[in-house]
């Protein structure tokens, strides 16, 4: 059943967020991500693959998603559901998160 998500924040995505406010990044497409996320609708689902293209992960980050933030450059956002419970791992640029 679906219902809206708790978010919790790895500290790493903490450490991730201050990199981008240093970069002067907008956060309100990031903040829109996360919306769409914690309202865990068909809908809001429909919208991550359709338009952040929404796809599970492998390897050492297997059981976690990705998605891009916003369709200019290369913004991503990595989190991971359990229970009623979604949790933001990391956002950043490929290179950043996965080097």
């Amino acid at each position: 059943m679906m219902g809206r998500l708790e978010a919790k924040f790895d500290p790493k995505f903490s450490r991730d967020l201050k990199r981008l406010e240093r970069k002067n990044v907008d956060p309100f497409a990031l903040e829109h991500v996360i919306n769409l996320i914690l309202s865990n609708t068909l809908p809001a689902r429909q919208e991550l693959v359709r338009r952040h293209n929404m796809h599970r992960l492998a390897g050492q980050w297997a059981g976690s998603n990705e998605c891009h933030v916003c369709n200019a450059g290369d913004w991503l956002l990595v989190w991971a559901v359990r229970d009623n419970l979604a949790v933001f791992q990391r956002t950043g640029t490929h290179r950043e998160i996965f080097r």
